[in-house]
């Protein structure tokens, strides 16, 4: 009696297809341990290692939704689990954002100072000593700062005083400073107290009210961080301004010195405060005879760090856009080809275009407020969130144009148009994303 042959077993695509995933998992999650070792305050150090942060994010994003690609096992015969995978893929998405919002605000990294910055007597001296200048006679200077105000996208007035240590013999109605930056013949105003000293010097203090211009970067609007240089020229020849660090406690930066206690903030918070030493180079002799057009002359800096309170601006942004978003996407349920349920939602391709074409004009006018409160002449960060909406509410709108038509694409007709909706919010998210990895990493 014969026996017929058994067919050999077929291979399992989908058991191939699930160790490939599982494999790809584990290299991604490999890749974002390693690129994240050796830092030490993940929260603190997102500018500092912005690179190695966007390995670890995207690896980790990309990761984690492979694994919940494994234990959804997402397939059209099963349209739910397309669902929670969606979810799951803009949930992720949103937190790894949410991520970067708060560790940028949160970065405590000393940047934007100009010069070298100096945080001691000692430091001053090597400095000096470094650019040949020990042997000038040195003015120590200070700066207490009272208030600072924003007074449109480039200037800012500052109040406060400052003092110098000058020879008993010079006049103390003159300030051997002055302010480059300061407009309006605003600057150093009149003596307020002096003080003669031991050693034959005498402290002499001015009140300080500077509007003071500077270009101010706001492409990361509204995660922002500005420095505000008070950049101090000496007027006595043969002179160099330094530091009066003995006027202070021991410098650090991030305990704010030379900024008054009681001082307003609103809706920035003073970051860290240094002084710094560089050169100015005015390209001229200035009528001098004895100086060439490419002297440079000795600057101090004193430079206050702020951080934005972003909470507020983002809030403001972002509750308009979301509502919008919401909205549009509320707009791809009622596109439908079944006359019954056209009729009884009220649906036409022209109605979701007139719709799509309102939203569209709602976003561009909350973007003209945006580009005249920053006076930025680029592109700030807060400006991608309205790249994006334009995009999705173009996108939208061919939608259902395509759905709608007589040739349409094979998947924009699968289960009444659910591939749009299962896109909707896992394309917006990773927008998202990619702009701020790319804004703030890279």
């Amino acid at each position: 009696m014969s026996t017929s042959a058994s067919p050999p077993p077929q291979p399992d695509r989908w058991s191939s297809a699930r160790i490939s995933v599982a494999a790809a998992a584990v290299v991604l999650f490999a890749v974002a341990g390693v690129a994240a070792a050796g830092i030490d305050k993940p929260v603190h150090e997102i500018l500092q290692h912005g690179g190695r942060f966007a390995v670890v994010l995207t690896c980790s994003v990309v990761g984690l939704a492979l694994v919940a690609w494994l234990l959804l096992r997402p397939r059209p015969a099963k349209p739910s689990s397309l669902g929670w995978f969606s979810v799951i893929v803009s949930a992720l998405c949103l937190l790894a954002t949410v991520f970067i919002w708060i560790s940028v605000a949160a970065d405590d990294t000393i940047a934007g100072a100009p010069g070298t910055v100096v945080t001691s007597q000692a430091q001053t001296a090597d400095y000096l000593r470094s650019e040949q200048r020990d042997g000038m006679q040195q003015i120590p200077t200070g700066v207490m700062i009272q208030t600072a105000q924003f007074t449109d996208a480039n200037n800012v007035r500052v109040t406060g005083y400052l003092w110098q240590r000058l020879p008993a013999t010079a006049d103390p109605k003159t300030a051997s400073v002055e302010l480059p930056a300061a407009v309006d013949s605003s600057g150093v105003g009149e003596q307020v107290y002096l003080h003669p000293n031991n050693d034959g010097t005498q402290t002499v203090g001015w009140k300080l009210r500077a509007t003071l211009r500077e270009t101010f970067d706001y492409s990361h609007y509204p995660l922002d961080k500005q420095v505000i240089w008070s950049t101090m020229w000496t007027r006595t020849p043969g002179t160099v301004l330094v530091p009066d660090f003995a006027a202070y406690p021991p410098w650090e930066p991030a305990s704010n010195l030379g900024l008054y206690t009681g001082m307003v903030t609103g809706e920035w918070n003073p970051h860290f405060t240094t002084f710094s030493m560089g050169d100015s180079t005015t390209r001229t002799t200035l009528g001098n005879p004895n100086a060439t057009p490419d002297t440079t002359i000795p600057a101090l800096h004193f430079s206050t760090g702020i951080t934005r309170e972003f909470l507020s601006p983002l809030l403001d942004r972002l509750i308009p856009l979301i509502v919008i978003t919401l909205l549009v996407f509320a707009s791809l349920f009622v596109v439908t080809t079944d006359s019954d349920r056209r009729s009884l939602a009220g649906f036409s391709t022209w109605t979701v275009i007139g719709f799509c074409g309102a939203m569209m004009l709602v976003v561009a006018v909350q973007h003209s407020s945006l580009r005249s409160t920053t006076g930025s002449t680029g592109v700030v960060y807060a400006e991608y969130f309205y790249f994006i909406l334009y995009l999705v509410i173009a996108l939208v709108a061919f939608n259902v144009v395509e759905y709608t038509s007589t040739r349409r694409f094979a998947f924009l007709d699968w289960n009444g148009n659910m591939a749009a909706r299962l896109l909707y919010w896992p394309v917006v998210t990773v927008l998202l994303l990619g702009t701020t990895v790319g804004v703030f990493l890279l």
